[in-house]
């Protein structure tokens, strides 16, 4: 075969495969590597960056249409080929496409000899790597890599308006879970069958990976109405509609996201994201909502993941940025400063000084709040043993994460601390925020309660806010509550704020709880909290939280006057 195929001239097997390259998906090519000629399938011009489909000096046109980066790759492939030294053809790489954007190509060749047993020809076909899953199996749906190719084919007419509706089943991993993969195609498919009926011919639909399917309109939007929020109305509406007709044996629900795009879309890879980012506001505002992206909302979400990223770099930078600033805690008693809150602070060179209330969420979300806690324990402690040299008796309050609580061994973490400093428990207390995450699980329980058989004061912070109860406050087993500065911020205008505080404040005294106002801003505040006799004060009446040096110089050891 070999033989006979060898004495074939480039014309007859140049006619060959063109007659066979119009029955398959696949380009067909022959390289006639004795005369440098090559020769490739009709359809190849319309997709690669090819004047035409038979060419000579096939070498440098090959280096012409191969991506820069991989032509050393394949020139050295077909060295060898014609070196003998490989047997045949089979690389994956990129060729650039016409629309100017490379296209992932799989390449594969036999090798047929000439009647001197010498290396003539390869022949062989090439695959876009992409068309392998054009369609969704479950779904019938074309896939993402279709969608990317549509877009840029958009892209490239430039006269086109419209809008792509991102769809994704809500909580889809637990219909997964609770159902089985078996029941998640299903409901798969009828989603699906609902968007084909309510899109119709005016737009094409695309599975995405995971649950969410995309549809593409070429529509005007004239400003007047939201056709994107139309539509997924009326596929939510028919979605209802088929859960209704199978009585309900099971129910789920679906948000959308759309992204709007006019002429001369730049890039297409960012309209997706848009598509996607809106998508996810959608899910974030509760589900079974529809959101259209916002430029605005995008930014700050695109900040905040760079924050994150800087933080994280900060973290890996021994911590650098990060400081702790400490505001008085006030004995009422005795007329003097009982200690302090350690607060952190963060400082980057591109973002400035940033709020606590902005980059504090950002450690808790990405976990990296468990190793700042850990620094914020030690530095704390570490300070606070050189203000015990100058008053024996000087608390430091530090503030704890549920995060912190519930995902870290924080026990063992200031177990550590305190052994490597021989720090006294007495001049420590911990704070805790009310939350409902702190009421979840019997583990978290547990662990607050190990506090106490550690002889460590735990307090309740912004007590009033949240979940309160005599139970928590029982169970947890505190030492302190904080009561909130929203309470006390009106105490003096508010007959009822002051109802509240005094009732807080009778209760816990009456369970031997400690209690803190937080907030005391003005002389008129102080007055007013004074009377209702709590354990501490803490406000800005007193000190703003400050630096270690303002407070060594401004608070610590000073007597006070009220």
């Amino acid at each position: 075969m070999q033989e006979s195929l060898g004495n074939l001239d480039f014309e007859h097997l140049h006619q060959i495969f063109t007659l066979l390259g119009r029955s398959t998906d696949d380009y067909l090519y022959i390289y006639d590597l004795e005369q440098d000629q090559y020769t490739i399938s009709e359809t190849a011009i319309e997709q690669f960056a090819l004047e035409s489909t038979q060419f000579f000096h096939a070498t440098e046109v090959l280096k012409g249409v191969c991506h820069p980066d991989d032509w050393p790759m394949l020139e050295e492939n077909i060295q060898g080929i014609k070196d003998r030294t490989l047997p045949e053809h089979n690389i994956e790489y990129r060729w650039m496409g016409k629309k100017g954007y490379p296209i992932w190509i799989s390449c594969r060749g036999q090798v047929i000899l000439n009647n001197e047993g010498q290396v003539r020809y390869l022949v062989g076909r090439i695959a876009e790597l992409g068309r392998k899953n054009t369609i969704d199996n479950v779904t019938g749906l074309y896939r993402e890599v279709k969608l990317r190719s549509d877009l840029l084919n958009l892209k490239a007419i430039e006269k086109m308006n419209g809008f792509l509706l991102q769809i994704g089943i809500d909580n889809f991993r637990e219909i997964n879970d609770k159902y089985g993969k078996t029941f998640g195609n299903e409901v798969l498919s009828s989603v699906a069958d609902c968007i084909r009926i309510c899109v119709g011919d005016s737009g094409t639909i695309y599975r995405m990976d995971g649950d969410e399917m995309v549809v593409v309109v070429e529509q005007v939007h004239d400003g007047q109405e939201d056709p994107a929020n139309v539509l997924y109305h009326e596929i939510r509406n028919r979605v209802d509609a088929a859960i209704s007709e199978s009585d309900y044996q099971h129910f789920y629900t679906i948000s959308g996201g759309s992204a709007y795009f006019g002429k001369g879309i730049k890039n297409v890879f960012t309209l997706m994201e848009k598509a996607e980012f809106a998508l996810h506001q959608a899910k974030q505002k509760g589900r079974n909502t529809y959101v259209t992206y916002d430029e605005k909302e995008y930014e700050i979400f695109v900040k905040r993941l760079d924050m994150q990223e800087k933080l994280r770099l900060s973290v890996r930078d021994n911590f650098n940025g990060f400081e702790l600033y400490y505001q008085p805690i006030v004995n009422i008693k005795k007329r003097k400063i009982l200690g302090a809150e350690a607060l952190l602070r963060w400082r980057n060179p591109e973002f400035g000084m940033v709020s606590p209330a902005e980059f504090i969420p950002l450690l808790e979300e990405s976990g990296l709040i468990i190793p700042v806690g850990r620094w914020i324990i030690r530095t704390a402690m570490n300070q606070c043993l050189k203000w015990k040299e100058r008053d024996k008796e000087f608390r430091i309050n530090i503030n704890l994460s549920f995060i912190q609580i519930k995902k870290s061994n924080i026990i063992q973490d200031i177990d550590t601390c305190m052994q490597d400093l021989h720090f006294d428990s007495r001049n420590v207390l911990f704070e805790v925020t009310e939350s409902g995450e702190l009421e979840e699980g019997y583990m978290t329980k547990r662990i607050l309660q190990s506090f106490q058989r550690r002889n460590l004061n735990l307090g309740i912070d912004d007590f009033g806010t949240g979940y309160s109860n005599l139970r928590y406050i029982k169970e947890m087993m505190f030492d302190l509550v904080k009561i909130d500065r929203e309470f006390i911020r009106s105490i003096t205008e508010s007959q009822y704020d002051y109802l509240v505080v005094k009732q807080f404040t009778e209760l816990s005294h009456s369970l031997n709880l400690k209690v803190c106002y937080e907030g005391v801003e003005t002389y008129e505040d102080l007055q007013c909290v004074l009377k209702l006799e709590p354990d501490y004060i803490q406000g800005f009446y007193f000190a703003k939280p400050v630096t270690v040096e303002e407070f060594e110089e401004e608070y610590l050891c000073k007597e006070l006057e009220f």
